[in-house]
């Protein structure tokens, strides 16, 4: 009886070991194809939800904003996109010491050429290049605004002094009028003395 046991258990063990190997892959199919390899390589990358480090950094104070370090790679040592996605994002927090469009504008320009992010990547990348750039415009449209409100405000101090040069001579016409009117009348009716 022992023998028979012993005997089951030989029998269970190699069949299992046989489902196992059978289940494996095999070593040839291990091995890549150059064009296999290309075409793992070519699938795009997806960042660690974007939107969720954005939303993060967005509540954070501009104080803890402000001091963190959140600018120190130069865009070339920035080898992977989605650490250049995450420094487009931080570049482009509104209020912060650090914000700078404009290279986040380069980055997120690039990102968007570069067909390496996923679907849901490139689209956020998208979303917010049109919103920095939007922000952009806007920026211009005000310093262009400002600067007709100072030409405006420097014709309006401009005519308010030709207003006031106007009125003084005005006034000093009224003046003579009536010095005028004065000496006519005390030409036509006598005086008595």
């Amino acid at each position: 009886m022992l023998l028979k046991n012993n005997m089951a258990v030989y029998g269970i063990v190699v069949c299992i070991s046989i489902l196992q190997t059978s289940c494996a892959p095999s070593v040839l199919k291990d091995v890549q194809t150059p064009i296999e390899a290309t075409a793992v390589d070519a699938q795009p990358m997806t960042c660690d939800d974007p939107l969720s480090y954005y939303s993060g950094l967005a509540a954070q104070t501009n104080e803890k904003l402000s001091t963190a370090e959140t600018t120190t790679l130069p865009v070339e040592n920035a080898t992977d996109e989605c650490l250049k996605l995450n420094k487009a994002i931080r570049l482009s927090m509104p209020g912060i010491q650090q914000q700078n469009d404009k290279e986040a504008l380069v980055l997120l320009e690039h990102l968007k050429h570069t067909g390496v992010l996923s679907g849901s990547d490139l689209q956020f990348n998208n979303m917010l290049l049109r919103h920095v750039s939007q922000r952009q415009d806007l920026r211009k449209m005000i310093a262009a605004q400002e600067k007709r409100l100072v030409r405006t405000e420097t014709q309006i101090t401009v005519l308010r002094n030709q207003l006031k040069t106007l009125q003084l001579q005005l006034d000093q016409l009224k003046n003579i009028e009536v010095e005028i009117d004065k000496k006519e009348r005390s030409l036509t009716s006598p005086t008595s003395e």
